[in-house]
């Protein structure tokens, strides 16, 4: 029986077994091109909800109806740890990929923090709900500001990987100035989370806990309005290629 030479032998392995193209390895690409613009719509998102939080502690500061909208207040910002965690979530794999680790491991930075504002969010919708039903609105909502403390404590992390996303092609100082301000607004977040925790513990005790819990969700949207235009600004560059 004839051997088959070398050329014969890879003429015929090519024609018996094709390399067929892997999907996800396609899609790859294209979600690594949307997550920067997924980012951009939950930081922005994020930004709306924190101004709301502040207009709405503004006026419950006031002495405007202080009960009804600081349990508001607590929805919306909520809300907007939601929206920021959603957007983290429908391309963590992708985000994971163009971002560069800043203390630890990216995926486990991103995933923590994802799921502290997840949760956190959900959580202080329901707190702010009750409260809204008056449901002991004071305990509630300053267990509310203690959670969204914590969350904003937990996610530090989470906004300065979203600082260096990968921009390359894009305007590199435009990039630079967007990843300083997202490592300041990390520290920021960070340190008004471990406030707010103070200040929701002291409310919950029975220390002025509507004045306190106005404040704190004074500086919890002042807190996410910051972070989150940093981290829209990052985003932003990374669509300008």
């Amino acid at each position: 029986m004839p051997t088959l030479g070398p050329e014969e032998r890879e003429r015929f392995t090519q024609q018996e077994s094709p390399i067929a193209p892997i999907s996800g390895a396609r899609r790859r690409p294209e979600e690594e091109r949307e997550a920067p613009r997924i980012v951009l719509g939950g930081s922005l998102a994020e930004v709306v909800c924190g101004a709301g939080t502040i207009v709405l502690a503004i006026l419950g500061l006031t002495g405007f109806m202080p009960g009804e909208l600081t349990s508001i207040a607590t929805i919306v910002f909520g809300a907007a740890l939601i929206a920021h965690g959603g957007a983290i979530a429908s391309r963590f794999g992708a985000l994971a990929r163009t971002t560069a680790p800043v203390e630890w491991d990216t995926r486990a930075e991103l995933g923590g923090g994802m799921g502290a504002e997840l949760v956190g969010g959900a959580a202080g919708i329901v707190l702010g709900i009750l409260a809204l039903l008056g449901l002991a609105p004071g305990a509630l909502t300053s267990v509310a500001v203690i959670v969204f403390g914590g969350a904003l404590l937990l996610s530090g992390g989470t906004t300065a990987d979203l600082g260096a996303l990968d921009v390359r092609g894009a305007h590199q100082h435009l990039a630079h100035v967007a990843r300083q301000a997202a490592m300041a607004a990390a520290g920021l977040q960070s340190l008004v989370g471990a406030g707010t925790v103070v200040l929701g513990i002291l409310a919950l005790v029975g220390i002025h806990p509507m004045l306190l819990t106005l404040v704190a969700l004074l500086a919890l949207g002042s807190a996410i309005v910051t972070s989150g235009s940093a981290v829209s600004g990052r985003a932003a560059a990374a669509l300008r290629r």
